[in-house]
């Protein structure tokens, strides 16, 4: 018997914008390509794989006849979303080998490849199991994201160290070696015996996503040393580890430095954003100039024989009376500001090529950044 269901747009669309996210662009199995479709009494079961990650989503469905069957997902998704909002689509497999779609006036039919040939992965063999807040694991993913390497060369530092600091909390770390962005929450129970592991770049993006886009308390998380899995409402994330050792970042984070600002965050920001328009290049420096209450943050540029200059100046709080001037990354200043999230934001600094500990002003602060000076 042929597959057969109907669906509300509205439910599938979501669940597809999150299938179509894991395939890889270029795959050299073609399957790959597709979303499994698993039809059971009242519900589908949605799959799509890399073969390193793997996400499961649920949705409810009116369904006539049981099945599974896999089609490819990014056309499947972009005909689902391109429908009315509470658009109701009809679904079956054709004797053909085709899926068929209506919806309304309108009827598509895509190629299928058989369920039965689709990768499956393993599912971890748990070393811990607890449950977490999900703004307490968004908050953790999404202060340190911006720090991964965006290349694949540093394999060892290619995603987030998911592990219990040294005081007991649980802790991610993301480092590109210019800069360091840690935040720290109190350890859920059951993580006693977590291990130390290294969570993948592709990972921690299909991460943030779906915890931003699902609405639940909690999420449950499964860890063994060569896997995650992420159990987030209806839908499962699996993925392997980077099976590497972190470097002990520990010893980059500065324990003595005696020149301390205290910056409005916004306004700091907005002058960080202003005079970058004086730069074409977001990767240049940005100088800043600390004296007694009072910071320029500057930028030049020379290109094609134009020359462009901006500064902006700000009232602060500073501990110095001599002046100090260093300079920043224009993006990376950018990146961790933006992360800030208080009134405040405190740089704590020592010279102008040393590491400067950027943070909130607030006394409970759950996140550090760490930002390496550039060459003036």
């Amino acid at each position: 018997m042929n597959l057969e269901f109907s669906v509300f747009r509205q439910v599938l669309s979501g669940a597809l914008g999150h299938m179509q996210s894991i395939i890889e662009k270029r795959n050299t199995l073609p399957i790959l390509s597709n979303v499994k479709i698993e039809a059971t009494a009242s519900e589908l079961i949605l799959t799509a794989t890399n073969v390193d990650l793997e996400l499961v989503e649920r949705v409810p469905a009116d369904v006539t006849s049981i099945g599974q069957v896999t089609i490819p997902v990014q056309m499947f998704y972009d005909f689902v979303r391109k429908l009315p909002e509470d658009a109701e689509i009809k679904v079956k497999t054709s004797d053909a080998g085709e899926l068929v779609a209506s919806s309304g006036r309108s009827v598509f039919k895509f190629q299928t490849m058989p369920a039965d040939n689709f990768p499956t992965m393993v599912a971890p063999t748990a070393v811990v199991t607890f449950n977490i807040n999900t703004d307490d694991l968004a908050k953790l993913v999404n202060k340190t994201k911006f720090a991964i390497p965006s290349d694949d060369v540093r394999y060892h530092l290619g995603g987030i160290y998911f592990h219990i600091g040294d005081d007991g909390k649980l802790t991610a770390v993301a480092t590109d070696s210019q800069r360091l962005a840690l935040c720290a929450m109190p350890a859920p129970k059951g993580t006693a015996n977590m291990p130390s592991v290294i969570l993948p770049r592709r990972l921690v993006a299909e991460l943030s996503n779906l915890l931003s886009d699902v609405k639940v308390d909690d999420v449950t998380v499964e860890l063994s040393d060569t896997k995650v899995r992420f159990v987030i409402g209806s839908a499962i994330l699996t993925s392997k580890l980077v099976d590497a050792q972190y470097p002990n970042y520990r010893i980059v984070i500065p324990k003595a430095n005696e020149k301390l600002a205290t910056i409005n965050t916004k306004g700091f920001i907005h002058a960080i954003d202003l005079v970058s328009a004086a730069s074409s290049d977001k990767t240049k420096a940005v100088g800043l100039t600390f004296s007694m209450n009072k910071l320029v943050a500057s930028v030049s540029s020379r290109d094609e024989g134009n020359s462009v200059a901006g500064t902006e100046e700000l009232d602060i709080e500073y501990n110095s009376d001599d002046t100090f001037a260093v300079s920043f990354n224009l993006r990376f200043l950018m990146d961790i500001s933006n992360q800030i999230g208080s009134e405040k934001v405190q740089m704590a600094m020592q010279d102008a090529l040393s590491p400067t500990l950027i943070k909130s002003a607030d006394a409970d602060a759950d996140s550090i950044f760490i930002l390496m000076p550039m060459r003036a």
